[in-house]
């Protein structure tokens, strides 16, 4: 007992692997037809040490917890990078952004090689979408490349202003992508649809995708790196879009049989659309005052000079 209640490292982490092998065992389990099976001990078993082990993880997180993050701080100041990614919101923005451009692609081509061998002009829609998407994440890593290569003789407001008004343009072209699948969700009935209770994680995870997306947004706006905010602004549209997926596979999953889900789906695919239009407007009306702003001044300065 008194181990548990101050468990050693081996115990921590023999906790935590249960915990995440359980708990991914059960749900794969879920996903099959397991009932009347030998595999209902098996599930069964991994329920109850799932539910055990998460119960006692929950336990070790809220009492060590605040020294665990004194101690993870403490490793990440000792060095550039993670003291950046830990200290430098601008930074930690762009990491975060590597990661989704390679998952964009990579969902990307997953949905246009379901598009070519099903011949399916709905996942075709969903690639270029992704891949529009990717495209318009890349252009902004590709900025701050450039930057890193030029600094000092760039002049960065002022690339960092067109850089925002590209993004916006681009959010326009992406919404072509992004009509397209909503109509062939609308006119063909097509739907995102998830196995057995997996669709409840799904959820969870875009109810966080959309919940973080506002949050960071609200934080973006402290910043004053243009870029930043451009980012932050694409996410809340992707965001959005995961809010729409859910809709669509909750319609399809829980809705009565000859219940016409139309309207529903209609109804908010038009109103992220006009949302991504509107947003892009503003990017883009923003980035212009913004250029002519900065132009003005540097003429000024050449002229004072």
């Amino acid at each position: 007992m008194q181990k548990l209640k101050q468990p050693p490292v081996w115990l921590l982490v023999l906790t935590y692997v249960l915990t995440l092998a359980s708990a991914t065992g059960a749900l794969l389990i879920l996903l099959v037809d397991w009932e009347g099976t030998f595999l209902a001990v098996v599930a069964y078993t991994m329920f109850g040490v799932a539910a055990i082990t998460l119960s006692y993880t929950v336990y070790t997180l809220v009492r060590f917890a605040p020294k665990m993050r004194r101690s993870i701080i403490e490793w990440a100041e000792k060095y550039e990078f993670t003291h950046s990614l830990l200290r430098n919101y601008g930074f930690r923005t762009i990491i975060l952004t590597i990661g989704s451009f390679f998952m964009s692609v990579a969902y990307g081509v997953f949905n246009g090689v379901l598009g070519i061998v099903g011949r399916s002009i709905w996942f075709g829609a969903l690639a270029a979408y992704y891949i529009f998407l990717a495209f318009l994440r890349g252009g902004i890593l590709i900025y701050h490349k450039r930057k890193k290569k030029n600094d000092g003789e760039l002049d960065n407001d002022l690339v960092r202003a067109k850089t925002y008004r590209n993004c916006g343009i681009l959010l326009l072209i992406l919404n072509v992508a992004l009509s397209s699948a909503i109509a062939q969700m609308i006119f063909d009935e097509q739907s995102f649809s998830y196995a057995g209770w997996t669709i409840y994680a799904f959820a969870a995870y875009a109810f966080y995708k959309i919940t973080m997306s506002i949050i960071n947004l609200v934080r973006a706006r402290k910043q004053n790196d243009l870029t930043v905010q451009a980012v932050r602004n694409v996410n809340l549209v992707d965001g959005a879009v995961s809010i729409l997926a859910l809709q669509t596979a909750l319609l399809s999953t829980f809705m009565e049989e000859g219940t016409d889900v139309s309207l529903f789906n209609t109804l908010t695919g038009t109103a992220i659309s006009l949302f991504a239009v509107g947003l892009s407007i503003f990017m883009i009306v923003k980035a212009n005052k913004s250029i002519k702003q900065l132009q003005t001044e540097n003429t000024n300065g050449e002229q004072g000079i």
